[in-house]
């Protein structure tokens, strides 16, 4: 029975502080209890009676461990709720908000997840009247917000700018957390309400979303949308012929909303807040011209104000014309007024008149640019598009500034410190993609080097799990590199496909893009089927098969296993590839928790593998877990550290980030948790360094487990709602049951706070 001078819960909850402030400072327990006996005044062995439960006599003493506690072994709000109450301190409330406030202590900066491209022009020129009407749009309970207007107006720009100023806390638009960008200019006609998912899960960061079967994709995309404030928006529509987009678009969950650029106003519009752009009037004109005739260095041939009225009326205010009539202007090398009068006698189309004397001003390295820049789908660097148009050195440089000054090719650059990129407008798009059907001969010699060019990069990136931080390099060119793929496949390329998927298949997994690696493998398979290459499409469905099992798909993958068993009945098989499709069969047994089945898969994977010691040490990896799944804690344990000695010695980061996170787990489990901080905390850093997403989500469970035994339940809910998140974004589904029912649990228990072991 417990005296009215003792409180056991009292004592545990000290011990637990203390032990924290021992870890954080690399002491002793009883170094800091002398210590802490020093600041109060009485010897270190009253420190360990109050750890046995006695009672401080002043508030004083309990104040004094309290601020110890909290700042020195940082231990949360809820820790320190229940010592001041056990500890029977008579202004509790007081030392509770001044030592640990509500709310977070160390707020992270909020992240702004938005995929605005960079902008093409170095000055934007407002357009007060069509801002105003799309801000006030954006702040009705409508949906959509529509501009509307012919091509070259300005719709693009204008809605990346608006976008823009939504990220802001400024008074001219509404506020909204994320900005999602699609544009169906790049390949006309492929947007649809399944890629427009795909794109708000990715851009928000939730890459999981894009496995999901479709109607499941579109719930839960939806949920991110009631959780958030997203403006969507959807450039060139025009080009697109899903109908059940456009139903979804104006029927956008509250509280986001869409904003949606068009050439044509269609009937289904209507519920829509319609915004036409019209040309630019006389001072909005004014601004362009000024600005770009001072970029191309011009100015002494624009004259007075007053002759800006014959070019305003000859290209309609059109942006586009009127930046494309100036590098004319430029290059002809005639007054202003011939050429004015020359738009006015153009037969046919405004544009159709102004690329074909563009196109005429053009040399022969100008023009091979411009057609390959057809064949990158959002932006180009300057590299790529030099090596495909086979266009080098100052003939490049020569041939980008014409184009540019002539606004048939437009630059971003996001800043100084990054090179330039190169997109097309898609008017300009389509008139290069007319002269490009027109020379057959150069598109088969120029795809070729394109081709080559995203293979040699590829190479360069590889399986590269000893420097994973070349992936960086494919960060900016991934989304071309799989379109290159898809050409490939596409094109019967079945040996580049082959090579390409080899050399891109480790950037999608670690960078947790898993959708496309999917579709990777499935190419590589027919790749490798079409080129009777056995062991090559074993490869592909292991793969295939891996990614699908740790995604819990396992109706989804039961056709390509059954492949895969009948592949390895083939006498062509290498003894590695039999090993790989004894791997495969491991994981697909661990996804049903089968352990036995599974320890004796992973068995058969090893005998045939000891020339291959990278694929030994991640097989012996699993192995171990499914040991300890099978309660073999010591057979789990010393191949744990066989494998993390021979991890080290071969420089295997990930391999070595999942030995500790096991070996922390184990540590957990027995209790030491001094020993399972350290573990965790090197996991997290290098996780961090790498971006593993996979591994930095597999830790948050354990950091939880840690936390909840130093008695620290808020960072343990913390830490679960990370890993929900984490697990959520990656598509990780039993791992994400699993976090689900330990907060639950966690919210739901009523049982003391656990002790951390003073060992």
């Amino acid at each position: 029975m417990t005296t009215p001078n003792r409180s056991e819960t009292f004592g545990r909850l000290l011990k637990a502080g203390i032990a924290s402030i021992a870890n954080c400072e690399g002491k002793t327990a009883p170094v800091v209890e002398d210590d802490l006996g020093t600041q109060i005044g009485v010897v270190g062995k009253s420190i360990q009676r109050y750890k046995a439960g006695a009672l401080p006599p002043d508030p004083r003493t309990v104040q004094i461990l309290a601020d110890a506690c909290v700042k020195r072994g940082m231990m949360g709000r809820e820790w320190l709720e229940a010592f001041l109450h056990h500890a029977r301190y008579p202004f509790a409330d007081k030392l509770l908000d001044q030592l640990r406030p509500l709310g977070p202590i160390r707020p992270r900066p909020p992240r702004v997840y938005e995929n605005l491209p960079a902008p093409t022009y170095s000055q934007f020129v407002m357009r007060p009247q069509a801002f105003a009407e799309i801000a006030d749009g954006l702040g009705k309970r409508t949906a959509a917000v529509l501009i509307v207007g012919l091509g070259g107006n300005g719709k693009t720009s204008l809605a990346r700018e608006v976008a823009a100023h939504c990220l802001r806390d400024d008074d001219e638009t509404p506020r909204f957390d994320s900005v999602v960008w699609v544009s169906d200019k790049d390949r006309p006609g492929t947007t649809n309400l399944s890629t427009v998912l795909d794109e708000i899960a990715r851009t928000l960061d939730y890459p999981g979303f894009t496995q999901f079967e479709h109607d499941e994709k579109r719930r839960e995309v939806e949920q991110l949308l009631r959780r958030q404030k997203v403006l969507v928006v959807v450039d060139n529509f025009e080009t697109i012929s899903d109908g059940s987009l456009l139903t979804w678009l104006l029927n956008l969950p509250e509280p986001s909303k869409a904003l949606i650029t068009s050439r044509e106003y269609r009937r289904e519009w209507r519920s829509s807040w319609p915004v036409e752009l019209r040309g630019m009037s006389e001072s909005e004109a004014w601004d362009l011209v000024s600005e770009r005739a001072r970029v191309l260095k011009i100015d002494r041939l624009i004259g007075e104000r007053t002759q800006l009225e014959p070019l305003l009326v000859a290209t309609g205010g059109n942006p586009k014309a009127l930046t494309m009539t100036l590098g004319l202007l430029k290059y002809e090398r005639r007054p202003l007024q011939e050429v004015v009068d020359d738009l006015y006698a153009a037969r046919g189309d405004l544009f159709d008149d102004l690329f074909t004397r563009a196109w005429a001003l053009l040399d022969e390295a100008a023009r091979r640019v411009l057609l390959v820049a057809t064949f990158f789908p959002a932006s180009a660097s300057g590299e790529a598009l030099s090596v495909t148009a086979d266009v080098q050195s100052f003939a490049f440089d020569r041939a980008v500034e014409r184009l540019a000054d002539l606004s048939l090719l437009d630059v971003q650059q996001e800043d100084l410190r990054t090179p330039p990129r190169y997109v097309l407008h898609p008017l300009v798009r389509a008139f290069a993609g007319v002269k490009l059907v027109e020379q057959p001969g150069f598109e088969e010699g120029a795809r070729e080097r394109w081709v080559g060019w995203y293979m040699v990069l590829a190479q360069q990136v590889g399986w590269c799990w000893q420097d994973p931080r070349k992936l960086t390099l494919l960060d900016r060119e991934q989304e071309v590199s799989f379109q290159v793929l898809l050409w490939c496949a596409n094109h019967a390329r079945a040996t580049a496909v082959l090579e390409l998927a080899a050399n891109l298949s480790y950037y999608y997994h670690v960078r947790g893009l898993w959708d496309k690696k999917t579709v990777l493998e499935h190419l590589r398979a027919q790749a490798a089927h079409a080129l009777n290459d056995i062991n090559g499409e074993v490869i592909a469905y292991s793969f295939l098969i891996q990614v699908l099992a740790r995604q819990d798909k396992l109706t989804e993958l039961e056709p390509h296993l059954t492949r895969l068993r009948a592949l390895a009945d083939l006498p062509a098989l290498t003894d590695e590839s039999r090993c790989m499709v004894h791997e495969t069969l491991a994981f697909y047994w661990m996804a049903q928790q089968a352990y036995g089945m599974a320890r004796d898969a992973w068995h058969r994977s090893l005998p045939h593998t000891e020339q291959h010691e990278y694929h030994t040490t991640r097989r012996q990896l699993w192995l171990a877990v499914c040991l300890h799944r099978l309660g073999a804690i010591a057979d789990a344990e010393g191949l744990l550290h066989d494998v993390l000695t021979r991890s080290t010695h071969l420089g295997r980061y990930r391999s070595i980030i999942g030995v500790k996170l096991r070996l922390a787990e184990l540590a957990l489990d027995n209790g030491h948790v001094d020993a399972a901080d350290l573990l965790l905390e090197a996991v997290r850093a290098k996780a961090a360094d790498y971006q593993d997403r996979e591994n930095l989500a597999l830790f948050q469970p354990l950091a939880a487990r840690l936390h909840t035994l130093r008695g620290d339940l808020p960072a343990a809910r913390a830490s679960l709602a990370e890993a929900i998140d984490r697990f959520e974004r990656l598509g990780m589904r039993r791992e994400l049951a699993e976090a689900r029912a330990e907060l639950a649990r966690l919210d739901a228990s009523d049982a003391p706070i656990i002790g951390a072991s003073e060992a």
